[in-house]
């Protein structure tokens, strides 16, 4: 069944600041979603009983061992085994930047070749306009987005959008930038490639404290294809239509995710102020995108948040008043896969589009993630459902 997309969304308010606002007639929605994930899982119980073993300190050990157990992950896929000492040192010497980003390169070109033709199954490749490549783990041109091109046949006046150091919240970003392009480049086709190989800056052990990291990320990559449809056309069953998207960078959170480049790898930082800073600003940044869309929180029935570690989610459905379970998808893609970083949100809503058990057509949903600034990204969804 379809659904007409004009009456899967209310009357948008006009901007305050135009008394005669151009009304918008088309919508973005994302035709399709893809995801793929490297093929060597390991279990948290593993990773944890590994680098305990790194400390002869019984007391730092079972500290170690207490932080795996409380990240309610049970698998991560990888690229590269993180445990594997060769990593560290191919060769006898020690990894550089440039030895890992070869080996991103390596592992990455296939997996989102991969993952990109399998979004692009059903879609003339000749169609896409856009293509937004967006990774923390590797910076290397000409890079991946290149080899997409070649590999899938994409034409060669694609036009190409590199996001690096976003975060967790660059498929987000990508997915605005798109939803933007297609509005204005209707007959177009916009891709969002995010990849993340988390597994390749593994770097040996030095400290208690690298437990909180080592315990969360994994590798993985998504792809969505957004298109735009007239506002009175049919939405498919499957779609998700983007109603709205947002981004809002918190005042006074710079020490909150950093993600920066060492010598010997790329580096992602987490300060203990994040939780409190997800608290006090989820709510506000919701409330102000539902408002503008002349809906309450209790229109909403799908929260996709960032499966970025149990406190992000816990404090983002806190903030909201919301009990854990309304992000028990999110939850569900934590616990398989990790914090895939940009990715990880693709998993849940490729999770969210493929729900036969709703009894209603239609499910409005809320979308977002956190970059480093500390930044909050997201959208406003409509997910067509039969």
């Amino acid at each position: 069944m379809s659904i007409a997309i004009d009456q899967t969304l209310p009357t948008r308010t006009p901007a305050r600041t135009h008394e005669h606002a151009i009304p918008l007639t088309t919508v973005p929605v994302i035709e399709a979603i893809a995801t793929g994930a490297p093929g060597l899982v390991l279990d948290q119980s593993d990773a944890a009983d590994w680098m305990a073993e790194q400390f002869s300190d019984p007391e730092q050990r079972s500290r170690i061992r207490r932080i795996f157990r409380k990240s309610m992950i049970n698998t991560r896929r990888f690229a590269v085994d993180p445990l594997n000492p060769r990593l560290h040192a191919p060769n006898g010497e020690p990894a550089t930047i440039r030895d890992r980003m070869q080996l991103f390169y390596r592992h990455a070109v296939p997996l989102t070749v991969d993952v990109a033709r399998r979004a692009l199954a059903d879609i003339d490749p000749d169609d896409v306009g856009l293509l937004v490549f967006a990774t923390s783990t590797g910076v290397i041109a000409p890079g991946v987005d290149v080899a997409v091109v070649e590999e899938l046949g994409l034409p060669r006046s694609v036009a190409r959008l590199v996001v690096n150091f976003m975060g967790c919240a660059a498929a987000m970003n990508g997915i605005r930038t798109a939803s933007d392009f297609v509005r204005a480049n209707p007959g177009k086709k916009a891709m969002v490639l995010c990849i993340e190989l988390n597994s390749v800056h593994a770097v040996p052990v030095e400290d208690v404290d690298d437990a909180v990291i080592r315990s969360l990320f994994g590798d993985g990559c998504g792809a969505v294809v957004i298109g735009a449809k007239p506002r009175a056309q049919q939405a498919e069953a499957g779609t998700i239509v983007i109603r709205d998207t947002f981004t809002h960078l918190f005042e006074a959170t710079e020490d909150g995710i950093a993600v920066g480049i060492d010598h010997d790898g790329i580096t992602c930082q987490l300060s203990e102020n994040v939780p409190r800073y997800i608290y006090n600003g989820v709510a506000p940044v919701v409330g102000e995108v539902l408002h503008r869309n002349g809906l309450r929180q209790s229109d909403i029935d799908v929260w996709a948040i960032h499966p970025g570690g149990p406190k992000i989610l816990l404090e983002s459905a806190r903030s909201l008043g919301l009990p854990p379970e309304a992000a028990s998808t999110s939850w569900q893609v934590l616990g398989e896969y990790g914090n895939m970083s940009s990715v990880a949100l693709i998993f849940v809503l490729e999770r969210i589009t493929g729900r036969t058990e709703t009894n209603q057509p239609i499910s409005t949903g809320v979308a977002f993630s956190f970059a480093p600034g500390v930044t909050m990204e997201g959208f406003l969804f409509d997910v067509v459902h039969r």
